[in-house]
């Protein structure tokens, strides 16, 4: 069961009517790439599109999650106030694919 946790460096968001990837069709991506190079890619669905199912290749160091387009802001919010962040990849279970943060103090809060 390759697993993956790892920490994550950088990201670039991309925002369209309509993205077309693997027979689905999408508002928005979001790549994530983590510091050893895997690259988790995170598409927004579209209502009307199919939903594929969740990958990991670890081979090519990539994996993939396929959400809503309600859950965007949420995944942004994540990318923009958090740190550290990871991402984790599974390839016997790829509906685990996730963003995640790190480990924080309870009651930290916004400064």
């Amino acid at each position: 069961m390759p697993t993956v946790t790892v920490p994550l460096s950088t990201y670039t968001v991309t925002l369209g009517r309509q993205i077309e990837v693997s027979g689905g069709k999408y508002y928005a991506m979001i790549v994530c790439t983590a510091s050893d190079g895997h690259l988790y890619l995170v598409y927004f669905t579209r209502p009307d599109s199919i939903t594929p199912a969740n990958f990991y290749n670890p081979a090519a160091k990539r994996g993939g999650a396929f959400v809503p387009y309600d859950l965007y802001p949420t995944y942004v919010d994540l990318l923009r106030n958090e740190k550290p962040l990871k991402i984790y990849l599974n390839s016997d279970k790829p509906e685990w694919n996730q963003l995640l943060t790190g480990d924080e103090p309870v009651g930290e809060g916004e400064h």
